[in-house]
């Protein structure tokens, strides 16, 4: 029973005071952090971290910046102090809690002054936002101090004030800076991956828009052999009765036709050239060896990459077609190998033509498939379940290559290892 109340009376109390990590983290770490410091004036007045550390942490998490926080860590503080000079030192209670009781209104006046609207409208600038600090330390130290048992404030303990607060300010704006340096950094890997999704969707598109047009010319076939089947049928007499249902066919295939050409427009208007479709080759590259590195990673196979460019700087802003070929081979490179294996990507320019040498040394491909590789449908990969692929991803190379004016030949070394090479040619158009 006496249990039993005692939950009930731990219940309503956390009720009362809510329990928060980030509370405890803030109150627990200010303490620490404060007993790192230095005792300027021979008394239990200290210079140390903990304020630094306070104001990081409410400058992180605004929602901390309450005067309720700052008055729970300043009787936290002195609490804590007061216990570990009592039990570990030994010292008396009553001068302990007179001497580090002030350490209160330190802690209260810096809440004060960093919940102003003028600090908050500082938080873009830290080289402000720093000097606030110092001038907030700066007071809420002076206030400490005239409070403190026995002590007068001089010039010289004003002295000896600035010089803590500017030390803590630089050390506040260290950490700042660090910060921030971490979430530019974070931000552009989450920009580079945004980046990285765009250029490889544009070039899923951009293939894809080849099989379209494809469908198109075979359209504007179909219809004209039904429309020309329907003519013929009507020149002579009797009347035939499968005339108009040619007719209808033949419109009716026509409105697919039109239907394809407004899929293939919005296709075509999300991969017209825009601001990231001019972009250096070496970095281009570079992209697409990171994506597939992760496709290795993901199907637990070690691959040693082996780059070259030359040394060439190259920016074009036509890429899609090179992002396709290399995406493809690629991707069929590392399908090939079975746990681990090397794939180079070497690739250099001759006037207006990129060659690109894209090796593997996976599963070779026969001299029986090398001429049926490009079909579609065609496949040799199987998932475990006895799947086939799709068969497509070297189709798309073909298809772009044959579009862009290219070509793509296939080769194999022997060595110490068996590599397949593809070698891809393909006209580019440089940026001027």
């Amino acid at each position: 029973m006496n249990l039993e109340k005692w939950v009930n009376w731990t219940a309503h109390l956390q009720k009362k005071i809510p329990f928060d990590t980030s509370r405890v983290f803030l109150i627990v770490g200010t303490y620490v952090l404060g007993e790192v410091g230095f005792f300027p004036f021979g008394s239990t007045f200290r210079l140390g971290m903990g304020s630094v550390f306070y104001v990081l942490c409410v400058y992180s998490f605004p929602r901390l910046a309450t005067l309720s926080n700052g008055c729970l860590t300043g009787i936290t503080v002195v609490l804590f102090r007061v216990l570990v000079g009592c039990l570990a030192y030994g010292q008396p209670l009553t001068p302990l809690l007179v001497g580090n009781a002030p350490a209160v209104l330190y802690y209260v006046a810096l809440t004060a002054g960093i919940i102003l609207p003028r600090f908050k409208r500082q938080k873009a600038n830290p080289v402000r936002t720093s000097l606030y600090f110092v001038t907030f330390d700066f007071m809420a130290n002076v206030l400490e101090l005239a409070f403190s048992a026995n002590f007068h404030v001089d010039r010289y303990s004003l002295d000896i004030l600035a010089l803590g607060a500017g030390i803590k300010g630089l050390f506040f704006l260290a950490f700042i800076a660090t910060m921030e340096l971490f979430r530019q950094r974070i931000l552009r890997e989450k920009e580079k991956e945004k980046f990285q999704g765009q250029l490889l969707l544009g070039a899923t598109l951009y293939a894809e828009g080849y099989f379209l047009k494809k469908i198109m010319h075979d359209i504007e076939e179909a219809t004209e052999s039904s429309f020309q089947l329907y003519q013929e049928l009507g020149q002579g007499p009797p009347v035939n009765a499968h005339q108009p249902a040619l007719l209808n066919l033949a419109e009716r295939i026509h409105e697919i036709k039109k239907d394809t050409q407004r899929v293939f427009s919005s296709i075509n208007a999300l991969i017209e050239p825009n601001d990231y479709t001019r972009i250096d080759l070496n970095e281009l590259l570079n992209i697409v060896i990171e994506g597939q590195q992760r496709y290795a990673q993901s199907h637990l196979k070690q691959i040693k990459w082996i780059t070259s460019s030359g040394f060439q700087i190259c920016s074009v802003d036509n890429f899609f077609p090179i992002l396709v070929v290399v995406n493809n081979i690629l991707a069929n490179g590392i399908d090939a190998i079975e746990d681990q294996g090397q794939i180079a990507v070497i690739w250099n320019i001759d006037s207006e033509t990129l060659h690109m040498h894209l090796g593997n040394t996976g599963k070779p491909i026969s001299p029986d498939d090398r001429e049926l590789i490009f079909l579609p449908g065609f496949t040799t990969k199987y998932s475990d379940l006895g799947n086939a692929s799709t068969g497509i991803g070297l189709t798309h190379v073909q298809h772009v290559l044959q579009e862009a004016g290219g070509n793509v030949q296939i080769k194999q070394t022997r060595g110490m290892t068996l590599w397949t090479w593809f070698h891809v040619q393909i006209p580019i158009r440089k940026m001027r």
